[in-house]
């Protein structure tokens, strides 16, 4: 039996770049898929181009077209997960800016299939690297999780992974049983994709990173969430910002604390010093991951 996967489509003032992911959607080697897409009344070209594809591939596109504004990405993705039908088998998520390699889905149902054959009763999240290119596509670095020094360890250890996301949404696959339990995305969730990794740890799950780029993540002036390149000077600027730093820090604690997870503010603090002196240490090594 061919498995049916739903992908979801956030979109807001895309035109710049929708034609080419939507079309690098339909170049995947693996077609048994559903692309659900809801618009955050964009006030440009956005749902034009939408309603055009949506006409040239009508079994492949539903277009939410209900004119509700939910109020960003993350808002977005959680009113189409309230919003899909319950005939899928795996679910991914899908950014307006980026652009598919043509096996993404393939390779990451093919490993999907594996764990769950292993692991029948679990929730699964398998996530990929990344390759981060400029808004002309030209690659800046082959592995986001180089570029970025991520310590893929941390993705087997709820504290750490609660004070800092390794997993990046438009990379992401989630079997049913976990949609089941993420469904509710709550406005406490920093973002959707850190908020569903976190569920998928602390009901025992499990998540799994393919060694993979399946992705050309696009880097430009629009990005909400984007690639940055870890270093001294990288947290030396944030250091400048500390204000911002700690409403950042607001809304994290607020996270985990909404997940239920039992940690002080104290053991937040000392592990996020950790991870940075570790990010800091490894700076000039060229993996950073095991």
């Amino acid at each position: 039996m061919t498995k049916r996967i739903y992908i979801l489509l956030a979109t807001y003032n895309g035109e710049k770049y929708l034609r080419e992911q939507l079309d690098s959607l339909f170049r995947q080697t693996y077609q048994n898929w559903i692309l659900w897409i809801h618009d955050d009344n964009s006030e440009d070209n956005t749902v034009n181009i939408i309603k055009e594809y949506k006409k040239k591939y009508p079994d492949k596109i539903i277009f939410l077209d209900d004119n509700v504004s939910t109020g960003g990405a993350k808002e977005n993705f959680a009113y189409l997960l309230n919003s899909i039908d319950d005939n899928f088998d795996y679910l991914m998520f899908c950014d307006q800016d980026d652009v598919w390699l043509e096996d993404k889905i393939e390779v990451t149902l093919n490993k999907m299939l594996e764990l769950e054959k292993e692991n029948p009763d679990k929730p699964i999240l398998v996530h990929t690297d990344l390759k981060v290119v400029d808004d002309k596509l030209n690659i800046i670095s082959d592995s986001m999780f180089k570029y970025q020094k991520v310590n893929l360890n941390n993705q087997y250890d709820l504290k750490k992974l609660v004070v800092e996301n390794v997993v990046t949404g438009c990379t992401m696959m989630l079997n049913k049983k976990l949609v089941n339990i993420v469904k509710e995305i709550p406005k406490e969730a920093v973002m959707h994709d850190w908020w569903i990794a976190i569920m998928t740890l602390k009901m025992e799950g499990i998540i799994y990173f393919l060694n993979k780029s399946t992705v050309l993540y696009r880097q430009h002036s629009l990005n909400i969430v984007g690639a940055r390149k870890i270093g001294f000077l990288y947290y030396f600027k944030k250091l400048l910002k500390v204000k911002s730093v700690l409403a950042s820090y607001i809304y994290i604690i607020r996270q985990y604390r909404k997940a239920g997870i039992d940690m002080s503010l104290l053991n937040f603090i000392l592990i996020k010093f950790t991870l940075v002196v570790n990010k800091l240490l490894n700076f000039n090594n060229n993996v950073y991951f095991t």
